[in-house]
């Protein structure tokens, strides 16, 4: 029997480079625990760190476990439907994902969207450490798992998310991901990312 994909998306937002958590998740260490957890693609947006990110992992490519594929991209139009889709389970083909982002409100409400577990970790290194406040209340809250950008919590935190998203499935359950038709008449589940996306960073840089 084929094994099924198991994609693990880490996203930092489109702007605003976070070094710390692209390098530790561009660790051999963090491959290996991926693949022992059954995923099979990890995919890194590092906005404007990619060429930095691509020279780390041509570096690292012999450590690569059998079995998992390692990709950095810089960005692209519609994180949700292009990315964040291929973390969701589909019978035949994909077990459930997970996503692992900054502490963007655009970005987690993407992957809400979408119906995926969520580990948030906060970009300290912002004005004011403002995402660590958000985190921590998504975290209280039960929506999502926070951590550091730490391998070693990073590890833990993916086990958590994954009793968390058990938990949660009836309170959020995914909404289908559709063309816009009517750019009048959008619903919330219908907003464009990429909107929420540039209003965010526009936020993170002014606040």
């Amino acid at each position: 029997m084929a094994t099924l994909q198991r994609n693990c998306l880490v996203t930092v937002g489109a702007t605003v480079g976070f070094k710390k958590l692209t390098e530790q998740v561009l660790l051999p260490a963090f491959w290996q625990f991926l693949s022992s957890e059954g995923f099979t693609s990890l995919r890194i947006q590092c906005g404007p760190d990619v060429s930095w990110a691509m020279t780390l992992l041509d570096d690292r490519n012999a450590d690569i476990p059998e079995g998992l594929m390692v990709d950095v991209f810089e960005s692209t139009k519609n994180l949700m439907r292009d990315e964040m889709t291929l973390c969701r389970a589909e019978s035949g083909l994909r077990s459930t994902g997970l996503v692992i982002s900054h502490a963007g409100t655009g970005t987690i409400l993407d992957a809400w969207k979408v119906g995926l577990p969520v580990i948030v970790v906060p970009n300290e290194e912002l004005l004011d450490n403002h995402q660590a406040e958000m985190a921590k209340h998504l975290a209280k809250e039960g929506y999502a798992i926070m951590s550091t950008a730490s391998c070693t919590d990073l590890q833990g935190a993916i086990h958590k998310a994954d009793r968390l998203w058990e938990e949660n499935q009836s309170r959020w359950p995914p909404h289908s991901v559709k063309p816009q038709k009517n750019a009048g008449s959008l619903r919330l589940w219908e907003i464009h990312p990429q909107e929420v996306e540039r209003e965010e960073d526009a936020k993170m840089v002014n606040d």
